[in-house]
């Protein structure tokens, strides 16, 4: 069966709900970037897939471990401290429903 060459039509939308205003940015390489308010702040997010370097993180929205070979999002602050320290990996889920779990003692 032929294979189609042609452009995908872009997937950005802007959704809002309980959640606060998000947009999304298209990243140079990767998923695309969005933009949600959450705690007083701006974050920006972006899906992460599962990779093999071995590495656990914390999830601040349910204190669980999570392993970088499993699919998460990765969320840190858009206009201050954005560096690499300032990252937070949360398993989907737990990100998807921040509004409803708030973050426990790793959260800083």
């Amino acid at each position: 069966m032929p294979r189609g060459n042609r452009p995908r039509r872009s997937r950005s939308r802007t959704a809002g709900g309980a959640s606060g205003a998000e947009t999304t940015r298209s990243g140079l390489m990767g998923p695309p970037v969005r933009d949600v308010e959450y705690a007083g702040q701006v974050w920006s997010s972006r899906p992460v897939r599962g990779n093999a370097s071995g590495r656990s993180y914390r999830c601040p929205g349910c204190q669980h471990e999570v392993s970088a070979a499993v699919p998460h999002t990765v969320a840190w602050p858009a206009e201050a401290m954005s560096g690499v320290d300032n990252r937070r990996h949360w398993h989907t889920p737990c990100w998807l429903a921040r509004e409803r779990r708030r973050p426990g003692g790793s959260w800083a």
